[in-house]
């Protein structure tokens, strides 16, 4: 007799933020686990049933593609009626894409080829092992909490696990996936990001004094389809993050550009997660959220021409400014 499954697990996928290509290659890893259950066309009892667990890493190749290697262990599958049991691990090798619906939430699909080794016992208790090639897909959604952590769910395919002795069967799968991003693709050196110096301009009243904190502004350099702040612009947050914990009244815009690469879509996109992702960083040195506007312009406002590749590196950028203010002392 044949046994042929259909498989559903849940599992943890990698997700990216971008959607073109970087410079930059950033260093992923995960873990997934979930439930499946399996169906055989020659097997006419009620499907088997188990658990899914495994680990992957991977790398991010550009904002949309990233691919990935990973293990997997299916728990042991029984059929009651014919006491026949399957036990099956994998290595798994798959390339994915994501499309970017929201700035932190995107569909996605894995296409890729899975090595199997599948333990199959009969009731006559000859184990039969064998190993092989199946082709596997997987789709999906994705949400990101942050930069570097992300979560998804999606429903796994894997066609014809086993061979003519043992018997095949199809795997499906629905999955869930957590996934954690090293590395840091911004690129910002200290001379592309500088902040104007500080001028009080003290105004003699009687007691208290009532000063005038000027306007401050910085611009923080990308590179190409990069999201990420690097340490170099952090200490330059860190100035804008001191101002805005001590006076209240201050307050912060962000504003996110991208040159003219790619659709009008997808820049206005990058656009809004440079600048949040600045806003993230200067309200994790202590700036109060309060105070902190962040919005992204895409290609719409260029500091330098397009057509040249150092003016489209000046167009990757956050503009960060800090408005004139009055305080008391």
């Amino acid at each position: 007799m044949s046994l042929v499954f259909r498989t559903f697990p849940i599992l943890f996928l990698p997700v990216s933020l971008f959607t073109h290509a970087s410079d930059d290659l950033q260093v992923f890893i995960g873990a997934k686990g979930g439930y499946q259950w399996v169906s055989d066309d020659a097997y006419n009892h009620s499907e088997p049933r188990g658990s899914v667990v495994g680990v992957y890493g991977g790398l991010q190749l550009s904002p949309t593609f990233s691919w990935a290697v990973g293990y997997q262990h299916h728990g042991e599958l029984k059929a009651d009626s014919t006491s026949i049991n399957v036990n099956t691990w994998l290595i798994e090798s798959a390339v994915r894409y994501d499309w970017y619906l929201q700035d932190n939430f995107s569909l996605y699909g894995r296409l890729g080829a899975a090595y199997w080794d599948m333990e199959k016992t009969l009731v006559s208790s000859t184990q039969l092992d064998e190993t092989g090639f199946s082709p596997l897909g997987e789709v999906g959604v994705n949400y990101d909490f942050t930069p570097k952590l992300s979560l998804s769910a999606g429903y796994q395919y894997i066609d014809g696990i086993g061979n003519a002795e043992t018997g095949k069967y199809d795997s499906h799968a629905l999955m869930l996936g957590l996934t954690y991003s090293f590395g840091d693709n911004v690129q910002a050196s200290l001379s592309e990001a500088t902040v104007e110096p500080i001028q009080e301009v003290v105004v003699v009243e009687p007691q208290p004094q009532t000063l005038t904190f000027p306007s401050k502004k910085m611009s923080v350099a990308f590179s190409s389809d990069s999201t990420e702040v690097n340490s170099d612009a952090t200490k330059s947050l860190s100035e804008f993050a001191s101002v805005l914990k001590r006076y209240p009244q201050s307050e912060v815009v962000i504003v996110g550009h991208a040159d003219s690469t790619g659709s009008k879509a997808y820049n206005q996109a990058i656009s809004e997660k440079r600048a949040q992702a600045v806003s993230i960083r200067i309200i994790q040195l202590g700036a109060p959220s309060t105070q902190v506007d962040w919005r992204g312009e895409g290609e719409l406002s260029p500091a330098a021409d397009n057509r040249a590749a150092e003016g489209r590196a000046k167009n990757r950028r956050v503009e960060v400014s800090l408005s004139q203010f009055q305080y008391q002392e």
